[in-house]
């Protein structure tokens, strides 16, 4: 059984972690499996923040958000997610065959240099992937469902693309590397 002490630095841990209030060390694993759940992590603190954004728009006499757009958010949400069902194998083969066939530089996993470039390798893909997904005609006809929502909220974050995940996990395919 934990105690309180235990209990509270789990949650601080994973209240850090949520707003990438860790150091390289923390995010450094040698395998695959000691990776921690992040989003599973973060789901509670996420809901926490949903459920306190409606009392604060309402002291502040801001518009609430409305039931049948948070509902959509939430179903594109969780639709997105099908992605995962349907493709992950497709990009984790990829990858794997990447890594095996045109590996360049190998990196020590625990190496604060590696931790550095591929937070930015991650970083700078992304942008380009999200700058594309605005300018890229077939992109956005797959991105403006994150922007299709007539209210601003946290539920909003929910509405993800269900479509764009499937050209978005490209940009992690050039970080193949051997450590």
């Amino acid at each position: 059984m934990e105690n309180n002490v235990d209990v509270v630095t789990k949650i601080f841990t994973r209240l850090r972690r949520l707003f990438y209030i860790v150091s390289p060390k923390e995010t450094s694993f040698p395998t695959v499996e000691k990776v921690p759940k992040y989003v599973d992590e973060a789901i509670p603190f996420f809901i926490c923040l949903i459920i306190l954004e409606v009392p604060i728009l309402y002291l502040r006499g801001k518009r609430l958000p409305r039931f049948n757009d948070s509902f959509g958010s939430l179903a594109n949400g969780l639709l997105s997610l099908l992605h995962g069902l349907l493709f992950r194998s497709v990009e984790l083969v990829t990858y794997i065959w990447v890594y095996e066939h045109f590996n360049l530089v190998d990196l020590p996993w625990d190496s604060p240099w590696t931790w550095l470039l591929g937070f930015l390798g991650v970083d700078f893909g992304y942008y380009w992937v999200h700058r594309c997904g605005h300018e890229v005609n077939i992109m956005w006809a797959g991105h403006q469902v994150h922007h299709s929502s007539e209210d601003y909220n946290l539920v909003t974050a929910l509405r993800q693309s269900a479509l764009h995940r499937y050209v978005g996990w490209v940009r992690v395919i050039v970080l193949a590397r051997k450590s």
